[in-house]
């Protein structure tokens, strides 16, 4: 099954920390971010497929197929999903390059099979609240059915109570929904009608776009075990809030176990 990493991204919040490198290969205490997602996704037979941009070269070490999106420096992620469709003929997990993720999340992802679904933290808030002094200057609304269905995604919230979780930037695709997901990807990013909009939609945008075509897409729930790396402060909070240990605790393992 292919993981589809979106990594076009220079992450210029990073400052110097990350100088002249894609925001993937932000180093925490010796590893980088999208080191240390590769060995649970290769722990779990995942193949790796990364979409590239921003100094790409920096990115050969790592000996996985890449694909590069020339035009990075003007679209955003979704476009460079789109330059992935040749890697959606069969169930694919997406995922983002400056999030981590714990063992127990890659394994509850790649068993899932009931269409699109979306990892969502529903611990979000305590979480946010040690990352910003507001919460809801970066927080996103997400609101969820009676019956698991996400109804609402990727809007400026106003207040709490408009957020059911947090959408983190890893989810899967799977069985027919596939076909439906990669028809409505090439549809809005070829029709002349929608093209220059998907140059600059977020992922979320498309999300939302099929949930109002009536395609459902499910929440896989989960307290935690994930961080975000947006800026140097996130580091020290992903201590602080603990997540970052049991992430570190699950490579060590699997370090351990394979004699990396």
């Amino acid at each position: 099954m292919n993981v589809i990493i979106l990594a076009a991204g220079r992450g210029t919040r990073l400052g110097k920390q990350n100088a002249e490198k894609p925001k993937c290969l932000f180093n925490i205490d010796g590893l980088s971010l999208i080191e240390r997602n590769l060995i649970l996704f290769n722990e779990n037979n995942l193949n790796p497929i990364i979409v590239s941009g921003f100094k790409d070269s920096e990115l050969k070490f790592l000996n996985l197929e890449m694909i590069h999106n020339s035009e990075f420096i003007e679209t955003n992620m979704l476009w460079s999903l789109y330059k992935a469709v040749k890697y959606m003929n069969e169930d694919f997990i997406i995922s983002y390059s400056d999030i981590l993720v714990n063992i127990k999340l890659v394994e509850k992802l790649k068993t899932f099979n009931k269409g699109i679904g979306l990892i969502i933290d529903k611990d979000w808030l305590n979480y946010w609240s040690i990352r910003f002094k507001d919460p809801l200057d970066d927080a996103e609304s997400l609101k969820v059915s009676n019956d698991g269905n996400i109804i609402n995604i990727g809007q400026k919230a106003k207040n709490v109570h408009e957020i059911q979780g947090q959408y983190i930037g890893f989810l899967k695709v799977a069985g027919e929904d596939r076909l439906l997901f990669k028809k409505y990807l090439i549809d809005f990013c070829e029709n002349h009608n929608t093209k220059s909009i998907a140059k600059k939609a977020y992922l979320t945008d498309f999300l939302q776009y099929l949930i109002n075509k009536g395609i459902q897409i499910k929440e896989i729930p989960v307290n935690g075990g994930w961080i975000e790396i947006d800026n140097p402060s996130d580091v020290d909070a992903a201590k602080k809030s603990g997540r970052l240990s049991v992430i570190d605790n699950d490579i060590r393992k699997i370090i351990k176990k394979n004699n990396l």
